[in-house]
C-alpha cells in the first residue's frame, strides 16, 4: 500500500515550502505522486493532481456518491503513476473526516495508508484566526500526528486542541524527515516485547545475581498485562461500537437527562455489560462524546464493575460462609457510585469541556467522522403479498456500516490507535502496581496489624488504589485481608478498588483533565471511606 503524508495548515502557513523541501531532501521526487487541494502562492516543484476545492467541500461521508467521483480520478492517477509514496497538501478551510473518507473510499482503500499528519501554524494564525474558523479547522488540527510551529508560545493551547500530537518549532527538512519515518503506534507493543526479551536473557544470564524481588515485579507486570489485554480490547471495541453503531437518540433516550430513569439504567448498566473496570473508561469517553450528562457517565463507570455479574459470583465464591458481604458490597458500592454522581450533578465542573472532547456540533474522535445519529430507516428484505416484491435483504453488518458510512478498515483503525494507547497507560499502571506489590504490600499488611480498627480503614482504602487488582477478581485479595484486617475495613477495600486505583487514573489521564481526576478520586475516596466506616460500625 503506498504510504500517504498528509500536510495541512491555514492558506499561507508553509505547506508547499515545507512538501518542496521533503521531496528534495528525501531525493524520491520520481518515485513521489502528489496532491493538491489549494493553490498557494507557492507552486510545488513537481505537478500535483489538482482537486477543485468546491467539490471537496461538499463531500459528505454519509452519503458514498458525494465523494465517489474524486475517489476514482485519484485512483485513476495513482494507477498511472506507480508512485513508492503520496503526498497531499489539503485545502485549511475543509474537514479532516472528509480527506479521511476519501481515503478509505472503496475506491482507494485497498492503496492507500495514511502515514504521517501534518499540521502547519504561525503564532499570528493560533492567536488570532484559529478560534474563528470553526469545526473543520479544529478537526484538522485535533488529527495532526505533528504539529509545527514558529514558538512554544502556545503550546498549552496547542495541546488542549491534541494532547497526543508532537510539536516541533521551526524543524529542518531533516527533523521533518526523522517525525515522519517515527511510527509510534507500533513502537509501543514492540517496546513491551522488547523489555520482555531483554529480561528473559538478563534472567538466563544472571540468573543467580538478580534478585527474586524483581523476578516478582516482572512476572505481576506480565501478568496484570496478560490479563487485562482482553478486558481491553472487550471495552475497546464496545466504546468503537457505541460511537460508530448506536443512533444518539437511543442514548439520549436511555441516559440523557438527569431523571432517575436515566440513573437507574446507568446503574444496572453492568448486569449485561459484565467487563471490568479497565474496560469501563473507554466506555466513558464515548458516551460522553455522545451527549450523556457527565453524571450519568460516571455513575455508569462507576457501577458497572461493582453490579458485573463476574465480579458478584467472585465475591460470593470468596466469602462462601458469609455471603451477605456479596449483597452488602453490591448495595453500598451503589450507594457509593449515586451520591459521587449526584456531587457531579448538583456542582458540576468548572470546565467547560473534557479534554479531548468538543461538546459542540462535531466530535473530534481519531480521524473525525461525524458522529451524527444514522437515519432511522433501513433498506431491509419487503415481502409484499399484493405484488410479490422483494427488496434485497442486507446483513446485519453490512446494515450497520451503511447506516453509519464507516468502512470496516476505518473502524479497525479507530479501534487499533486507542487501543494501542489504553495498553500505553495500562502497561505503565502494571509496573507501578508491580513495585507497589512487592515492595510495598508486606509494610501496609505489617502496619495494619498494630493499628487500631477505625485507623485500619484508610489502609486497606491506600491498599486498594496501590494494588489495582482487576474488580472481577479483588474479592480473592479481599478474603485473605478479612484474616488481618476487620470486615468494615475489607469492605472499604473492595468497594474502592474497582471505581479508583492507579492503573484507572493513568487511563483516565488520557481522556480528561489532572483536576477533574483529582476530583473525581477524592470524591470517590471520602464518600468510600465514610460508608466503609458506617458498615464498620453497623456490624460492631
Amino acid at each position: 500500500m503506498i504510504p500517504v503524508y498528509i500536510v495541512m495548515g491555514f492558506i499561507g502557513s508553509g505547506k508547499s515550502t515545507l512538501i518542496n523541501e521533503q521531496l528534495q531532501h528525501r531525493k524520491k521526487l520520481g518515485g513521489t505522486a502528489l496532491i493538491s487541494a489549494e493553490e498557494g502562492s507557492t507552486k510545488l516543484i513537481k505537478e500535483p493532481l489538482v482537486l477543485n476545492p468546491d467539490q471537496l467541500s461538499a463531500i459528505n461521508p454519509s452519503h458514498q456518491e458525494s465523494y465517489t467521483d474524486i475517489s476514482k480520478t485519484i485512483a485513476t492517477c495513482l494507477d498511472k503513476v506507480q508512485p513508492k509514496e503520496l503526498w497531499i497538501e489539503w485545502n485549511g478551510m475543509l474537514g479532516f473526516h472528509q480527506l479521511e473518507a476519501l481515503l478509505y473510499s472503496k475506491d482507494l482503500r485497498d492503496k492507500v495508508r495514511i502515514e504521517k499528519v501534518l499540521y502547519l501554524c504561525s503564532d499570528a494564525f493560533i492567536s488570532t484566526i484559529l478560534p474563528a474558523l470553526g469545526a473543520n479547522a479544529e478537526s484538522q488540527l485535533y488529527c495532526a500526528d505533528i504539529i509545527i510551529t514558529e514558538s512554544d508560545q502556545h503550546d498549552n493551547l496547542l495541546h488542549s486542541y491534541n494532547p497526543d500530537a508532537h510539536i516541533i518549532i521551526k524543524p529542518t527538512a531533516k527533523d521533518v524527515e526523522r517525525l515522519c519515518r517515527k511510527n509510534t503506534w507500533g513502537l509501543i507493543p514492540n517496546l513491551l516485547i522488547m523489555v520482555l526479551t531483554a529480561y528473559i536473557l538478563i534472567v538466563t544470564v544472571f540468573r543467580h545475581d538478580v534478585p527474586y524481588s524483581v523476578h516478582q515485579c516482572f512476572a505481576i507486570v506480565t501478568g496484570l498485562i496478560i490479563e487485562a489485554i482482553p478486558f481491553l480490547l472487550l471495552g475497546t471495541i464496545a466504546a468503537t461500537g457505541i460511537r460508530f453503531f448506536v443512533p444518539q437518540r437511543i442514548l439520549l433516550k436511555l441516559l440523557g437527562g438527569h431523571s432517575w430513569k436515566s440513573y437507574g439504567t446507568a446503574m444496572m448498566s453492568g448486569l449485561v455489560l459484565p467487563v471490568c473496570d479497565c474496560a469501563i473508561i473507554p466506555l466513558f469517553k464515548a458516551l460522553i462524546d455522545r451527549g450523556v450528562p457527565l453524571s450519568v457517565v460516571i455513575l455508569f463507570m462507576l457501577a458497572s464493575p461493582i453490579i458485573n455479574p463476574i465480579t458478584i459470583l467472585s465475591t460470593w465464591y470468596a466469602f462462601p460462609d458469609n455471603p451477605m458481604i456479596t449483597v452488602w458490597r453490591i448495595l453500598l458500592g451503589l450507594s457509593v457510585a449515586l451520591i459521587v454522581a449526584l456531587s457531579f450533578r448538583y456542582r458540576p465542573p468548572r470546565l467547560s469541556e473534557l479534554r479531548g472532547s468538543k461538546q459542540s456540533g462535531q466530535n473530534f474522535i481519531y480521524e473525525a467522522l461525524s458522529l451524527s445519529s444514522p437515519p432511522s430507516g433501513v433498506q431491509e428484505t419487503v415481502y409484499n403479498d399484493d405484488t410479490g416484491a422483494t427488496i434485497k435483504k442486507r446483513s446485519l453488518t453490512e446494515r450497520m456500516f451503511r447506516q453509519s458510512a464507516v468502512s470496516p478498515k476505518i473502524l479497525l483503525l479507530h479501534m487499533e490507535r486507542e487501543f494501542t494507547q489504553l495498553l500505553l497507560y495500562f502497561s505503565i499502571a502494571a509496573a507501578v502496581v508491580a513495585v507497589f506489590q512487592v515492595y510495598g504490600k508486606p509494610f501496609l499488611l505489617n502496619a495494619g496489624i498494630a493499628l487500631p480498627d477505625m485507623a485500619t480503614i484508610p489502609v486497606l482504602l491506600l491498599a486498594a488504589f496501590l494494588f489495582s487488582v482487576c474488580s472481577t477478581s479483588d474479592a480473592i485479595i479481599g478474603k485473605t485481608l478479612s484474616g488481618l484486617f476487620p470486615l468494615g475495613s475489607v469492605m472499604g477495600f473492595l468497594i474502592l478498588g474497582p471505581m479508583m486505583d492507579i492503573k484507572n487514573v493513568y487511563l483516565l489521564r488520557q481522556y480528561v483533565p489532572v483536576t477533574f481526576i483529582w476530583r473525581l478520586g477524592l470524591t470517590v475516596v471520602i464518600t468510600a471511606g465514610l460508608t466503609a466506616l458506617l458498615f464498620l460500625k453497623l456490624i460492631q
